[in-house]
C-alpha cells in the first residue's frame, strides 16, 4: 500500500531542491520577475518540475476510474486477486463472488434434479439440486392424462422417474367374450394398449366332456360362452343296466322272475329275500335228494353230503375228466365220483331225469371210464357212439 506522507515528502524534497538551485543561480537571471520561484503551499496545485497540475491523488483516481472500489456494495464481495496495482486499497467486487462466498455454487443439475434456492442477489447460482420427478417426466414429453378416447400404455412408454406418466395410446378393444375386468376364466390378448383382456365366461368344456363326438347316445352340452359343443362319454342308445324291477345280475337265494336289460345283453333278476324252504324228495327206496341252486340258477341236486351237477354232454371219455376238474361253477371245486359214492350217484342221476343206461362216468381210483350200471351194457348199441351221453361232476357239500 502506498503511503501518502511519503509521497508528499518526496514532492516537497523535489521542490526544495529546485528552489535551492534557483536561488544559487539567481544572480545570473536578468530579473526576479522571470524566476520560477514559488513558496509552499502555493505549489500544491503546480508541478514542481515547472509544469502545472501536479495531483497527489492520481493513483486512487486511476483505480476508481478503472472500476476499483475501496469497499464492496451490498450483496457483492471482493474478488480474490483483483487489487488495483497502483493502490492496493482498491479492488473489484462482484455479485457472483458474494453468491459463492455464501454457498451458492451450483449452476446446473442433471435430470430429474433441478436447481434450487437461487442466490438472493439475482445471480444464476444456486445452493442445491432438488429432485422433481413429475417435472422431469413432463420435460421429457410424458403425460399423466390423455385426450378423450386414449389412455396411457400399461407397461411400455412409461416415464422412468414416475410411472404415472407415460405415452398415450388409442385402444383397439378386447376380443369377443372378454373385458378388462379380471376373472378366473383366463385371458385373451390385450386391448391394444397392453391392458389384459379377461374372458367373461368359461371358454372350456365342462369337466368330463370334450369337443370330440364319441357317437352313441351320451348327449352333449355347451361351454360357458356357448361357442363350443361339448360331448359326454359314449353311452349306448339303449340302457345296459337292469331295470329297477329286476335290479340284480344274480341272486343269493334264487329268483322270482327274470328279464333282460334294455339292450338285451344281460339277464336281470328279481331275487328272493331269503332261501326257499328245503323240500326233500325220494329218488329210490329210502334215498332222498334236494335241489341245489346258486345265484338264481339250478346247479344240480344234493344227496346226503354230495352235490351232483346236472349233466354235461361229452364226446370223448377223456373230456369228461378235464371238464370236471377245470370247472369252478358256483365257486366250487368239482371232481369225478368214486365207487363208494355209487348209490348216491345213481339216486342223483334218477332225480336229474337222466337214463342210467346212458350215463358214463369215471371212477376216482381208475383211469378207465365205465357205464353207471353194468347191466346197462346191454343197452342200445347207439349209446356208445352218440353225443348225448352224460358226464356228471360232483362236489362235497
Amino acid at each position: 500500500m502506498k503511503n501518502y506522507n511519503t509521497m508528499l515528502h518526496m514532492k516537497l524534497n523535489s521542490a526544495v531542491s529546485v528552489f535551492s538551485i534557483v536561488t544559487a543561480f539567481s544572480v545570473f537571471l536578468p530579473s526576479p520577475a522571470y524566476s520560477g520561484v514559488c513558496f509552499l503551499p502555493d505549489c500544491a496545485e503546480e508541478d514542481l518540475s515547472g509544469e502545472p497540475g501536479m495531483d497527489i491523488n492520481s493513483d486512487s483516481k486511476y483505480c476508481e476510474e478503472n472500476g476499483y472500489v475501496s469497499s464492496c456494495p451490498e450483496n457483492t464481495a471482493r474478488i480474490p486477486d483483483s487489487t488495483c496495482y497502483r493502490d492496493d486499497n482498491y479492488f473489484k467486487c462482484s455479485k457472483q463472488q458474494w453468491c459463492k462466498d455464501n454457498g451458492y455454487n451450483i449452476s446446473s443439475c442433471s435430470i430429474p434434479q433441478y436447481l434450487s434456492e437461487q442466490c438472493p442477489n439475482g445471480e444464476n447460482l444456486y445452493k442445491s439440486c432438488k429432485t422433481d420427478n413429475q417435472r422431469a417426466c413432463q420435460d421429457l414429453g410424458y403425460k399423466n392424462s390423455c385426450p378423450s378416447g386414449q389412455k396411457l400404455k400399461k407397461n411400455s412408454g412409461r416415464c422412468a422417474y414416475d410411472s404415472s406418466y407415460g405415452t398415450c395410446c388409442t385402444p383397439i378393444g378386447c376380443p369377443s367374450y372378454t373385458s378388462l375386468t379380471s376373472s378366473s376364466y383366463g385371458t385373451s390378448g390385450t386391448d391394444g394398449c397392453e391392458y389384459t383382456c379377461y374372458y367373461t365366461c368359461n371358454m372350456n368344456c365342462p369337466s368330463g366332456t370334450s369337443t370330440s363326438n364319441p357317437g352313441g347316445c351320451g348327449g352333449s352340452t355347451q361351454n360357458g360362452c356357448g361357442t363350443k359343443t361339448c360331448y359326454y362319454p359314449y353311452e349306448a342308445c339303449c340302457s345296459e343296466t337292469c331295470p329297477s324291477s329286476h335290479p340284480y345280475s344274480n341272486c343269493d337265494y334264487g329268483y322270482t322272475s327274470v328279464t333282460q336289460n334294455e339292450c338285451g345283453t344281460k339277464k336281470c333278476y328279481a331275487c328272493r329275500s331269503e332261501p326257499e324252504p328245503i323240500v326233500k324228495k325220494y329218488c329210490s327206496g329210502n334215498m332222498m335228494y334236494e335241489d341245489y341252486n346258486y345265484g338264481g340258477s339250478f346247479i344240480g341236486v344234493i344227496v346226503d353230503d354230495l352235490i351232483v351237477r346236472k349233466d354235461i354232454s361229452y364226446v370223448s371219455r377223456a373230456s369228461c375228466v378235464s371238464s370236471c376238474y377245470s370247472s369252478n361253477v358256483a365257486g366250487r371245486s368239482w371232481r369225478i365220483t368214486s365207487s363208494r359214492e355209487l348209490t348216491k350217484f345213481r339216486c342223483a342221476i334218477t332225480a336229474l331225469g337222466g337214463p342210467t343206461y346212458d350215463t358214463y362216468w369215471y371212477q376216482e381210483d381208475s383211469k378207465y371210464g365205465q357205464w353207471l350200471l353194468e347191466e346197462d351194457m346191454s343197452g342200445p348199441s347207439s349209446m356208445y357212439t352218440d353225443n348225448d351221453n352224460y358226464c356228471t361232476c360232483v362236489s362235497d357239500l
